[in-house]
């Protein structure tokens, strides 16, 4: 078994490939051994040098397109990608590019708001200007393109067992408990320990963050913009 975790950044990728590493028993893939960066010819590229080994899991950001889902079909691999409310995607993401604001690793357009209050002008008019657009659309053509198992942050953590087991019964059926094992192992608190690199992707870990921290100034903004992705994804717009 082979599967890829395709999709938006700051969802939960992380955490649900630790879950599903844990039920399938599979080896996550190490940012040496995938591609270099989420691009199709790259991915085509890797597999045909047989890069992707049976009983591996990996995620990276992919856009959506037919021809990169015919060419995970070809592996053959399986396709999931998870989705999270945009609010708290987009607060996830201001303090991801805080906590790498003095490394090389966030450059261009994210440079803007580097270093700034999230109530900063800046920060408005990075995201009235279309900073986090992409984040939204690439989740909302992965929702609707029918080629992956679309999983919901928010379900991971009210209903944990029915979200996986609706996922892994159309992949390969296993018993309850195994999923409950993974669920366990895969807690923040769990992770953290494990791992003490992984807590920047684990920060809060927890559904609404982006209620007590946006403002009717981000809220508007969203509003004016992104009010139909928002419904599209299954969100409230606020």
């Amino acid at each position: 078994m082979r599967i890829i975790i395709a999709g938006p950044p700051k969802a939960g990728n992380v955490w649900l490939k630790c879950i599903i590493s844990n039920i399938y028993d599979l080896r996550v893939l190490t940012i040496k051994e995938t591609p270099q960066r989420p691009q199709i010819a790259l991915f085509k590229e890797w597999i045909g040098a047989d890069g992707f080994p049976d009983g591996t899991v990996f995620h990276q950001h992919y856009d959506f397109s037919t021809d990169l889902c015919d060419a995970i079909d070809s592996v053959p691999a399986h396709t999931l990608t998870i989705i999270r409310d945009p609010y708290d995607t987009f607060v996830s993401s201001y303090y991801t590019i805080q906590q790498h604001k003095d490394s090389d690793i966030r450059r261009g357009r994210r440079d803007q708001i580097a270093g700034k209050n999230l109530s900063d002008p800046e920060v408005y008019v990075y995201l009235r200007n279309g900073g986090f657009r992409n984040n939204m659309r690439r989740a909302l053509e992965w929702v609707e393109s029918g080629r992956t198992h679309v999983i919901r942050y928010e379900k991971l953590h009210s209903d944990p067992i029915a979200e996986l087991t609706a996922v892994t019964d159309a992949i390969q059926p296993v018993p309850r408990e195994r999923i409950e094992r993974a669920v366990e192992a895969c807690s923040a608190e769990n992770m953290r320990k494990k791992d003490n690199k992984r807590t920047p992707h684990v920060r809060s870990a927890k559904v609404g963050d982006s209620k007590a921290k946006l403002n009717e100034e981000h809220l508007e903004i969203f509003r004016e913009l992104h009010a139909d992705t928002i419904r599209a994804l299954g969100y409230e717009v606020r």
